[in-house]
């Protein structure tokens, strides 16, 4: 299970939800999860000059346990987060951050085209990671396909138009096909935005929402 917590402390997490709701019920429910047996992955977005005082608090709470914490640099999915190039908070300085304190070490990733690069704690006790697409992309390892809750199948985050599997279905394609659909699909995929965007080539164009896609 995924959970999203972009601060641990009651005064930053209520700056950011904007509803002055505090931490604690989402606390309550991953020790929920964690007792029913489910896996939990916390992810928090770092953004410059809003909460970025939180990588010491979330990496001491979640050390030790059975959670497994990622810090995502801010990205410029969809069109309305106002985005910068100034509000990333990198991998590295998230990495030196924590190391400072609780150091870590590189780990090996479980799987080809782990969106996160992972670390672990020296003193044996869990791990964290990094999803680093602004200052160190990983489109050419990219595994990840996205479909819609309309039907609609996306070769990327960043992608502006996806392809319509629902009407494929209807009209009675079968799972063979649907296979062979989909990797075709995939095998003609020219999707590398994060590298167009650290080689500083990428155009500015409307985006897919990630609530529609679901991240």
């Amino acid at each position: 299970m995924n959970v999203s917590l972009d601060a641990i402390e009651d005064a930053v997490f209520k700056q950011i939800n904007g509803k002055g709701v505090v931490a604690l019920p989402v606390l309550k429910g991953i020790e929920a999860a964690l007792d029913a047996g489910l896996q939990v992955k916390i992810n928090m977005v770092v953004k410059k000059g809003m909460n970025e005082s939180q990588i010491l608090p979330m990496a001491r709470h979640f050390k030790g346990t059975d959670v497994i914490l990622r810090f995502i640099e801010f990205m410029d999915v969809g069109n309305y987060n106002g985005w910068d190039l100034n509000n990333v908070v990198s991998k590295k300085q998230i990495i030196d951050t924590i190391h400072k304190e609780m150091p870590l070490e590189s780990a090996q990733e479980h799987y080809y085209g782990e969106v996160a690069s992972r670390f672990r704690y020296m003193d044996g006790t869990g791990e964290i990671g990094v999803i680093s697409s602004v200052t160190d992309s990983f489109c050419g390892t990219c595994t990840r396909m996205r479909l819609s809750a309309d039907g609609k199948f996306y070769t990327c985050l960043f992608a502006s138009d996806g392809f319509d599997i629902k009407e494929k279905l209807r009209k009675g394609l079968t799972d063979e096909e649907l296979e062979t659909e989909l990797i075709s699909l995939w095998g003609k995929r020219k999707d590398r935005y994060s590298d167009e965007r650290s080689e500083g080539k990428h155009k500015k164009r409307k985006k897919i929402e990630m609530s529609y896609i679901g991240g």
